[in-house]
């Protein structure tokens, strides 16, 4: 809601990023991880206004893609010097 109330006010969006992902088990499907991130990437999608994200540490997977990635379309991307972006964290990854 907070994306769209910024649409509709001509508000600029700047999103802050630090995500490790969205957390794989049952209680998040029962929860409905699915379906509240497709409702953020949907209303980012659909925003008029300058979208700015800004990477802070880390942004892992679909998680970092649903939070206003350059993929879907963010006007300007800017990452900090010691940010890690990937699919999943290194510790993770030597896991499976």
């Amino acid at each position: 809601r907070f994306v769209q109330l910024c649409d509709a006010f001509n508000i600029p969006l700047v999103t802050l990023v630090d995500v490790p992902g969205f957390l794989p088990g049952v209680d998040q499907e029962h929860g409905g991880i699915i379906r509240h991130g497709a409702k953020l990437l949907y209303a980012y999608c659909n925003a008029t206004v300058p979208r700015i994200q800004v990477i802070l540490r880390k942004a892992y997977g679909g998680a970092y893609i649903v939070m206003d990635s350059r993929s879907i379309g963010a006007d300007l991307s800017y990452a900090w010097p010691a940010n890690e972006i990937a699919v999943m964290g290194a510790e993770g990854a030597a896991n499976v």
